[in-house]
């Protein structure tokens, strides 16, 4: 019988150091979209929570459906990771400097990608939001299943959650409510002049 070896514990620097990233997944598939005579290669990861709250405060002055793309470009620009050929998160900040095509300024690449994922026709912009987020519910799916039962989820979070729900909907209500007393104050602006 071969005597096991004891390993050496790895420092705390070196646990936490491996800890970096953890959780992010690409996307197992290159996805492919063509139009026309153009093709895009891409490969997309779910983001860490810094980028989606940096997509939320980002798109924070819009409302409404407005709002909803908005926060869809802004994920999607920080999701994708690879490009025709080119892995993003590899580049040196230097190399993330690229030339926008829609109007010629210098920015950083995830800057532009959410630049041309809004010109880009909305089939294709709710495609690859809906494989993001298949992407993504397929790991919190996995991750979930390796926890008992009990473990899931509790009362207190539920209790939050339903809160949160509802504060959501209440907020929704407000908008449409906002929209549509808007609609009548221009229709009635119209008929009086």
């Amino acid at each position: 019988m071969p005597e096991e070896v004891p390993t050496v514990p790895l420092s705390v620097n070196d646990i936490l150091a491996d800890l970096k990233g953890f959780g992010i997944e690409d996307f197992e598939d290159v996805i492919t979209m063509t139009s026309g005579t153009k093709t895009v290669q891409l490969k997309i990861a779910n983001v860490p929570t810094e980028e989606e709250r940096l997509a939320l405060i980002a798109v924070e002055e819009f409302k409404g459906y407005h709002w909803l793309q908005e926060v869809k470009c802004e994920i999607l620009s920080r999701s994708v990771s690879w490009i025709n050929g080119v892995n993003i998160r590899t580049l040196t900040p230097q190399e993330r400097k690229v030339v926008d095509p829609t109007d010629g300024s210098e920015r950083d690449i995830q800057v532009v990608l959410r630049s041309l994922i809004k010109g880009w026709g909305q089939e294709f912009m709710q495609v690859l939001w809906k494989v993001l987020m298949v992407h993504s519910q397929s790991i919190e799916n996995r991750l979930l299943d390796s926890f008992p039962e009990t473990a899931k989820m509790t009362e207190a979070e539920a209790r939050l959650i339903e809160r949160a729900q509802r504060e959501i909907e209440d907020h929704a209500k407000e908008v449409i409510q906002d929209q549509v007393s808007h609609l009548f104050d221009d229709t009635d602006e119209k008929i009086d002049s």
